[in-house]
């Protein structure tokens, strides 16, 4: 077993740090209180004075300082703050910080000091023991005993997409929203809380799509789509996590898991040839016709970029009022949503122009009835529309799940924690 890694318990534990540090000079039983002078301890008893002609007697090695941070007694400690150990005159034999919430911690090479890796939890009691030994292999004892603070803000999860056990296509951004705002400095603290794992392992990273008095929304997304049938985890592991001034994350999350679908199927709409092609696995399944927004008016041109499918209806009513008798209330069949502003790939059977040079919808992609149909069958939540066209108007990330519109360089610009492989910081 490697020395520098030793495994202990956390607790649950939030808020301010308490304390200074506690130095004891410890007898082979010390239990958190100084129990004996730095020149020597329970050995110096034993030294004698040496006597003309006799050989003197070598002085007792002194038991090892340990210091640790909290201090005995502490309460009102952050356990957003590392738990630190320093030993004086000897190296670290074992460490044991036992609590509600585990954790981990690393020895230093020369093993004088050790510092938890990860946040302990909110309002929760540990109990931290400490074995050191000197190089007479003596050994002291430090028992130490804290409780962290309870915050006066908490912060949490309060919606996750894609559902919980959910299958989706390739082009499924995962989107998060949490209860509260997160000021800046605090956002790579949230990033590398919130873990993303799969099989195979797939690197991405987070992004900030909004970050306001209602609350944060974080998108997490790969470099490229996924992999087909790649499994995919989230672990929200915010007790603990300090995310403001007074904020703390109080709850860890179980595992939000979901599937990648077995195919890889993507609709590539070419506004300027009036025609839309669906691949799957890369080969091409259909080519149909179809019509799109007015270009006359910038409100009915249709978005271009890249949008993951929300949702379906057959039928959807679309009602709209755009003044000088454009007025409409109409059933829509076959309809594919693929932004919350109201853009659908649907039926339009009333459009003459389908597949012409004329643009007349509101701003969706028109399909005759027997494309839209087989379309609206074949997809599902998380599979990729991508609009292009020499009018352009790029869809917002947040109008839908589009952050597939952004390049690499973008999102990870938008990312306070950066790249990640199951977990780990990776280069962009």
């Amino acid at each position: 077993m490697d020395r520098r890694k030793l495994l202990v318990a956390g607790g649950v534990g939030v808020v301010v740090i308490g304390g200074v540090a506690a130095s004891i000079a410890a007898t082979g039983s010390a239990s958190g209180s100084p129990a004996a002078s730095g020149t020597g301890g329970a050995g110096a008893a034993g030294a004698t004075k040496a006597g003309k002609g006799s050989a003197s007697a070598s002085p007792a090695v002194p038991l090892p300082t340990i210091t640790t941070v909290p201090v005995n007694g502490a309460t009102g400690v952050d356990p957003s703050k590392p738990v630190t150990v320093r030993v004086l005159g000897g190296t670290i034999e074992s460490v044991s910080l036992s609590g509600q919430q585990q954790t981990s911690g690393t020895l230093s090479t020369d093993g004088s000091s050790w510092t938890s890796d990860n946040v302990l939890g909110v309002d929760s009691g540990y109990s931290l023991t400490v074995v050191a030994k000197n190089s007479a292999g003596k050994t002291a004892t430090s028992n130490v005993s804290f409780h962290t603070l309870a915050p006066s803000a908490t912060f949490g999860v309060e919606s996750v997409v894609p559902p919980r056990g959910s299958t989706v296509g390739v082009g499924q951004p995962i989107r998060v929203t949490f209860s509260n705002y997160v000021p800046t400095e605090y956002q790579a603290a949230l990033e590398k809380a919130c873990v993303v794992t799969s099989t195979p392992a797939v690197k991405g990273a987070w992004y900030w799509v909004s970050n306001g008095s209602e609350g944060a929304v974080v998108d997490w997304r790969p470099e490229t789509y996924w992999p087909v049938d790649t499994k995919v985890s989230i672990a929200f592991n915010l007790n603990g996590v300090r995310l403001g001034s007074h904020q703390f994350g109080v709850e860890d999350y179980a595992s939000h898991d979901f599937t990648i679908s077995s195919r890889d199927l993507r609709l590539i709409v070419d506004k300027d040839a009036f025609k839309a092609t669906c691949y799957e696995n890369g080969t091409v399944i259909r080519t149909f016709p179809i019509d799109t927004g007015q270009t006359t008016r910038e409100t009915f041109v249709t978005y271009t970029g890249t949008m993951a499918v929300l949702g379906k209806g057959n039928p959807v009513e679309m009602k709209g009022n755009y003044g000088g008798g454009d007025v409409y209330d109409d059933f829509v069949n076959w309809a594919t949503q693929i932004t919350w502003s109201g853009t659908y790939v649907h039926a339009a059977p009333w459009d003459p122009d389908i597949g012409s040079a004329n643009d007349d919808s509101h701003g969706c992609v028109h399909c005759r009835t027997a494309d839209a149909e087989w379309f609206y069958n074949k997809v599902i939540d998380g599979d990729v529309v991508t609009i292009n066209g020499s009018r352009t108007r790029t869809v917002a990330v947040d109008n839908g799940i589009c952050t597939f519109t952004l390049d690499w360089a973008t999102l990870v610009k938008g990312s306070a924690y950066g790249p990640t492989l199951n977990g780990k910081p990776v280069p962009a």
